[in-house]
């Protein structure tokens, strides 16, 4: 049964990523890049005090305007579990991203909605709204490769009790 979920989880996500491309707006300078990170969460409202996981996600942005700054859109999935407990979400939203003028860096902040899924020691799991904060900090490494330094997420699903503040790492490749 784990691998049929599992395969459903994939083909919903990965619709949802091309969906995505087509729906967030192009631009003449607009930049799309997937992304995968490590993340790990301390816990309120759950069975576990620390749940470690995966991300992934995909985001599409306007070329940076005066230099700096550039909007978009981010459509991600995240994946904590441990110990009878896991907390699944797939969300979309905004993004406002930076460019520092001489430095390879790029702070970016984001606010999500979507979905979560939430078990709880084994007790059955529901699929509730989601809400997401998100801020975080990548720094180029190669041409179209970016190493996420940090992430931090805060996200809920408030009709389970659970909030989860993320914190994460990974790369990024940007496509064009």
């Amino acid at each position: 049964m784990s691998n049929i979920t599992s395969s459903i989880r994939f083909r919903i996500l990965s619709l949802a990523l091309f969906a995505a491309s087509l729906i967030v707006p192009a631009t003449v300078h607009a930049q799309l890049a997937v992304y995968a990170g490590f993340s790990g969460a301390p816990l309120s409202g759950a069975s576990s005090n620390w749940a470690p996981g995966g991300l992934v996600g995909i985001y599409k942005q306007s070329g940076h305007g005066l230099g700096t700054v550039s909007f978009g859109g981010d459509l991600r999935g995240s994946f904590l579990t441990r110990d009878g407990f896991h907390s699944y979400t797939g969300a979309i939203g905004p993004r406002l991203s930076i460019k520092a003028p001489i430095l390879p860096l790029r702070p970016y902040v984001e606010g999500l909605v979507g979905l979560g899924n939430v078990q709880n020691n084994n007790a059955g799991s529901h699929t509730n709204f989601n809400y997401q904060l998100v801020g975080g900090l990548d720094t180029t490494i190669l041409p179209r490769i970016d190493w996420r330094v940090v992430e931090f997420a805060y996200s809920a699903v408030p009709t389970q009790s659970v909030n989860a503040k993320i914190l994460t790492t990974g790369l990024v490749l940007r496509i064009w």
